[in-house]
């Protein structure tokens, strides 16, 4: 959260609260015929601005969870191996990916370039860990579609191990496509990811893995 965003949500909070507490407590004027009504519940009293502050401050702070999203920074090869059929082998491409971090730690940008089918492929994502949901939330975007993929994930107790799930608009179908995906940290330079989803048959099959080796 910027600061200007974070000023003006606490501005609004600050204003709206006292209003709308005013406003539900405010006696109305007896009309002549109106039935005696049951006593209003008592409004609960607009929340504290230090506290609601704290609250705010503590939710936009970067924690352990976004230590491991820094360590992601850097350059890396990249080994993707897919296939759209399980009766078909693997494809294999070799391509370049450049992790940045954004917004004082709080996100990590990853930009992928290389090939696939024998085109150009770029590819960029955004992934951050949210204090509020405790998950790790991430948007994919590249040129071979328009539509934006989004996913949530959850650490195992080692934090080593990320599970996914995913959704994505799907072009063969014109319907939301769902599926899981595992990022596997082997150690601050190499990790795998895996990404399955619905094959030919409706069974779920591993579409990809891809192998990331840092730069040395």
């Amino acid at each position: 959260m910027n600061t200007r965003t974070f000023l003006g949500a606490a501005a609004l909070c600050l204003v709206a609260g006292p209003l709308l507490a005013h406003a539900d407590t405010k006696a109305k004027p007896a009309v002549s015929g109106d039935k005696p009504k049951a006593a209003a519940t008592t409004a609960q009293p607009p929340m504290d601005a230090k506290a609601m502050e704290e609250m705010m401050m503590k939710a936009a702070a970067p924690g352990p969870r976004h230590e491991l999203l820094k360590k992601l920074a850097g350059e890396w090869n990249t080994t993707v191996s897919w296939t759209m059929d399980p009766s078909q082998p693997q494809q294999e491409t070799k391509s370049t990916s450049v992790v940045t971090t954004l917004m004082e730690g709080r996100f990590c940008q990853e930009q992928a370039s290389g090939e696939m089918m024998g085109r150009p492929f770029t590819g960029m994502g955004i992934t951050g860990y949210d204090n509020v949901l405790q998950k790790y939330v991430g948007t994919w975007i590249d040129n071979f579609g328009t539509g934006i993929m989004t996913s949530e994930g959850v650490p195992d107790e080692t934090g080593k191990v990320i599970n996914w799930t995913w959704q994505y608009p799907d072009p063969m179908t014109g319907k939301v496509s769902k599926g899981r995906m595992v990022t596997r940290f082997l150690d601050d330079n190499k990790r795998t990811f895996e990404m399955f989803g619905a094959g030919p048959d409706g069974k779920e099959m591993k579409m990809m893995t891809i192998t990331y080796e840092r730069k040395m």
